[in-house]
């Protein structure tokens, strides 16, 4: 029988055991992951209009807890989130970084922000997540709030019907 420890509690599983080179990531570290966003939005959208999540730190990096919710917007409609673009600058799809394609057209319901990240990218900065080189080029190519990123939600797939999106975004700035 096999038994696995997950890389955070390993790294620190290790480090208690005198084995070299293993920290806690500071992600992790003193509490610091937090509600950073939360609103609602209602109303009656077109295809390809945004809501603005808000405004956060290019060098956050996002907890798993962090949710969208979402009331049925009527057929065939999906959602897209990420970054906003930055006078063409940012990397080709980082309006989608986080959620690309989200059925929200049937059901209302659910989905992670992280949901089109891959596991392993997960603990990544914003920055990187959405295509950029650097920290700095992330924040020199952002023209608006003191250089930090726009997240928002963009309607896909047709006209939506009146319905309402709801956000809670955790996570911490290094």
């Amino acid at each position: 029988m096999a038994r696995f420890i997950g890389a955070i509690l390993g790294a620190a599983h290790n480090a208690l055991n005198g084995m070299a080179g293993s920290l806690v990531d500071p992600f992790f570290n003193n509490g610091r992951v937090c509600r950073i966003l939360g609103d609602y939005w209602t109303g009656d959208a077109a295809q390809n209009d945004i809501v603005s999540l808000g405004y956060v730190g290019w060098d956050t990096r996002f907890d798993g807890h962090s949710t969208i919710h979402f009331d049925d917007f009527g057929t065939s409609i999906t959602l897209d989130v990420g970054v906003a673009n930055i006078s063409g600058v940012n990397a080709s799809g980082s309006a989608a970084c986080l959620i690309s394609g989200q059925d929200i057209a049937t059901a209302a319901g659910s989905v992670s922000l992280l949901k089109s990240v891959a596991i392993n990218s997960r603990k990544k900065p914003l920055w990187q997540l959405a295509g950029f080189a650097s920290f700095q080029a992330a924040k020199d190519a952002t023209v608006a709030d003191g250089g930090r990123a726009e997240l928002i939600a963009t309607f896909k797939g047709g006209n939506p019907d009146a319905g309402t999106l709801d956000w809670a975004i955790y996570g911490s700035a290094q």
